[in-house]
């Protein structure tokens, strides 16, 4: 898997191969082993050394957090780097839930004509062992379910539209 991380300004190329029971990842020309358990509390090994670290999902941004420090990033697929790039202030108001990263939707707890709140988890999409559950940017009706479980998504791809309330 090829990913781009977009870091304090600036991109960074990455890319995770399975391996074993592991990883092996490659940043920028750097290449590390990375074994261990992974999800929202991870402890892993990484070239042998243990480390634990949290992650977390914050919007389109995945946060590492590790010796109380917190590190964001912003993962888009190098192969669609125009949809990476949409700004989430517009998906909010365009009412649009997009892929934040390549994966695999595991789950759709809507369907079209549903109401939603702002928040409330529309979609759950795995990526890099880590299901990660996509909220609704507003409150409204599903006007659109473009996926359904089992469909391999790449980053930016559309997976629903929210007809936003009005009034």
């Amino acid at each position: 898997m090829n990913l781009v991380l977009h870091h304090d300004g600036r991109d960074l190329t990455a890319v995770v191969t399975p391996s074993g029971d592991g990883f092996v990842v490659t940043i920028d020309g750097r290449e590390v082993r990375v074994e261990g358990s992974f999800g929202p509390f991870m402890r892993v090994r990484i070239d042998g050394k243990p480390v634990e670290a949290t992650v977390r999902r914050e919007g389109t941004d995945l946060v590492v957090e590790r010796d109380g420090v917190a590190r964001a990033f912003r993962v888009r697929d190098p192969r669609a780097p125009a949809l990476g790039r949409r700004r989430e202030a517009a998906d909010l108001t365009r009412g649009e839930v997009h892929a934040p990263m390549p994966g695999l939707v595991v789950d759709v707890l809507v369907r079209a004509g549903d109401s939603v709140e702002t928040g409330q988890p529309v979609v759950v999409v795995e990526a890099m062992k880590m299901q990660n559950a996509l909220t609704a940017p507003l409150a409204g009706k599903v006007s659109s379910v473009a996926v359904q479980a089992g469909t391999a998504v790449e980053t930016g791809a559309l997976l629903l539209a929210i007809r936003p309330d009005e009034g």
